[in-house]
């Protein structure tokens, strides 16, 4: 008998402009979590929709080709669920209801808790205009001092409210997400 959880899965973002590392802070993320024997789901979202996740020449394509709204693949080892339309972020969640935690990369409208990715002076307007906003990852310790400085009195963005960690700095931002108290938990 499957027993369903009755907790929801915690959520955390990853939300950055292009080439900020969302991907591998995204992937970093997982490796943390899944490492302390959580059960983690992941999320892209791909605004742009270059995404092909079928390649041609497969039975799966060929019925895709032919026509059909949906096509699933199903081995001992793997699902996977073509659909030939859009999912709300609020239906896909409601789809892995039985995990531990989603980590989402992308969905910067999305209301759970983020993480804004910063490589550059100008990345950080995201991280103001975004709401829940739990943590910056800064791209590179002179950014992150930059960012200091600049709160003493010249810098008007704020970001004394928001946990800072360095990109390379893993582990630190895998324990921080951990201690995180959402309200989807």
């Amino acid at each position: 008998m499957n027993k369903k959880s009755t907790v929801k899965p915690k959520i955390i973002q990853v939300v950055g402009y292009k080439n900020t590392g969302k991907t591998t802070m995204t992937s970093a993320l997982i490796a943390g979590l899944a490492a302390k024997g959580l059960k983690v789901a992941a999320i892209k979202h791909d605004g742009h929709d270059h995404f092909e996740m079928d390649q041609e020449g497969t039975d799966s394509y060929q019925f895709g080709k032919a026509g059909a709204s949906a096509v699933v693949v199903v081995s001992h080892k793997r699902t996977a669920i073509l659909k030939q339309h859009t999912t709300g972020l609020e239906d896909m969640l409601g789809q892995l209801s039985d995990y531990d935690w989603i980590v989402i990369e992308g969905y910067k409208e999305a209301t759970y808790p983020k993480l804004v990715m910063v490589r550059e002076t100008h990345d950080l307007t995201l991280a103001n205009e975004l709401q829940h906003v739990v943590g910056i990852v800064f791209g590179s310790q002179e950014l992150l001092d930059e960012v200091n400085v600049g709160a003493e009195g010249k810098n008007s963005l704020t970001t004394h409210d928001k946990a800072k960690f360095l990109f390379n700095e893993w582990e630190t931002i895998v324990e921080a997400v951990l201690r995180i108290n959402s309200t989807n938990s």
